[in-house]
């Protein structure tokens, strides 16, 4: 687990926000300095910004040659020479650039700040989080303060140090960042904190709710915690999801219900107490009895069942036993599957119009079919062919099932035939 963690990808948590943290027409601004620039670098620098301005950065840095030959450049030299280099893409060039002007100065935040996005960007995490350790975030703008704590976070993080991670970016929590959500989320993940992961993910989600990876991360703590209905609803909405974190137009009402789903799963763990007040069994009770089905938990969605009152004048009778009965066949437990889907077909007709109770009585021989046919296949694989056989004919007068019925009939008389020959 903390292997895996460890090696996921976080490019998408940087965004272009790992840049300099000033222009090069702030630099001289916000430098401290110690000293006033004299009139030959000023005149340099400013010939150099023209040339920056143009992008012409090779040329700018032949202009600011001069500057850096001195023994001592002055700071504001380092903040235009060395990002002017970056912007070149000599990258290591660009580091050497801001570990002289640090030894120098390092009492100086901006370079101190600038030095360690270097060794960040040339994956140098220890060292940034040296150049860091001395910078005082309250010498610094509020957003400059912000993203060294985030800056801080990440070094950590790739360090496998998830405590120090949550410690950096947790110090107040109306201070995080919506970027700050996924590292955060991440390293409780790394530590195996269930609950505060999830709790991470869903502050994440509120912000990006088509997030594949906020998703990701939350079916992930709702594993940790064993809520198995929650976790296979979010997998479900994470792999619907494309990979750069969209939805299609044409599925956005698809993920709504999606999400609605993971809503709803998440209330059912009150529903899962065996001794639950017989309360009468509703549409929102019977989709958290599938939802847990379909995750594996059968026996825990037998005991949400039996915490309910049925009568065949619930319209929901038939859906509760043959879900019933699915469970029990799951379990291995065949004559109480039987004896579950032999309710299937009592449920009363509604009271209503014409058009009501045909839906109705459609509805009901729907699901007796279907009963009778996993009666049929139940008694088959448990060998007692002319239960099956039984089984097949009174599912022959059913309407809509007469061919199928048929059809298993004709192959299992010619089983027992086969059989009987055998004997």
């Amino acid at each position: 687990m903390m292997t895996r963690i460890q090696q996921l990808a976080f490019a998408l948590l940087f965004s272009g926000s790992l840049v300099s943290f000033y222009s090069h027409s702030q630099q001289e601004e916000k430098a401290d300095q110690g000293r006033s620039l004299n009139r030959f670098e000023s005149n340099l620098l400013n010939k150099a910004s023209v040339l920056l301005e143009r992008n012409d950065f090779d040329a700018a840095l032949i202009m600011m040659q001069p500057l850096l030959n001195q023994s001592e450049p002055h700071p504001t030299v380092f903040q235009y020479a060395c990002k002017t280099t970056a912007d070149t893409g000599a990258e290591t060039e660009s580091l050497s650039c801001w570990q002289r002007g640090y030894k120098l100065y390092s009492n100086n935040d901006n370079i101190a700040i600038n030095l360690a996005h270097a060794q960040l960007q040339l994956e140098q995490f220890e060292a940034a989080i040296i150049s860091l350790a001395g910078v005082n975030l309250a010498n610094v703008d509020q957003p400059i303060a912000a993203q060294v704590r985030y800056m801080r976070g990440y070094a950590h993080y790739q360090l496998a140090q998830y405590q120090a991670v949550l410690t950096k970016l947790l110090q107040d929590v109306k201070q995080v960042k919506p970027h700050w959500w996924p590292l955060i989320s991440y390293s409780q993940l790394g530590l195996e904190q269930w609950q505060a992961a999830k709790t991470s993910a869903e502050q994440w989600l509120a912000l990006e709710p088509v997030n594949r990876s906020a998703w990701q991360v939350l079916m992930r703590s709702e594993l940790g915690l064993n809520q198995l209905v929650e976790a296979a609803v979010a997998n479900d909405i994470a792999a619907s999801l494309q990979v750069n974190n969209t939805s299609g137009a044409t599925d956005s009402i698809g993920l709504l219900v999606q999400i609605k789903a993971y809503n709803l799963a998440a209330s059912c763990s009150r529903l899962v107490n065996p001794k639950a007040s017989q309360a009468a069994f509703n549409s929102a009770n019977f989709a958290c009895a599938q939802y847990t089905w379909l995750s594996g938990r059968y026996q825990q969605a037998l005991d949400m069942l039996a915490g309910f009152g049925i009568t065949s004048q619930n319209q929901l009778h038939d859906d509760f036993y043959l879900l019933q009965g699915q469970l029990f066949s799951a379990l291995k437990q065949g004559d109480k599957a039987r004896s579950a889907w032999g309710e299937v077909g009592l449920q009363s007709l509604p009271i209503g119009n014409a058009a009501e109770i045909k839906h109705a009585r459609q509805r009901r021989s729907q699901l007796q079919g279907q009963a009778l046919l996993l009666i049929g296949q139940s008694y088959w694989l448990d060998g007692l062919w002319l239960e099956a056989q039984a089984s097949y004919r009174k599912l022959a007068q059913t309407p809509g099932f007469a061919t199928i019925a048929d059809a298993f009939n004709q192959r299992l008389s010619s089983l027992v035939l086969f059989d009987e020959k055998l004997r």
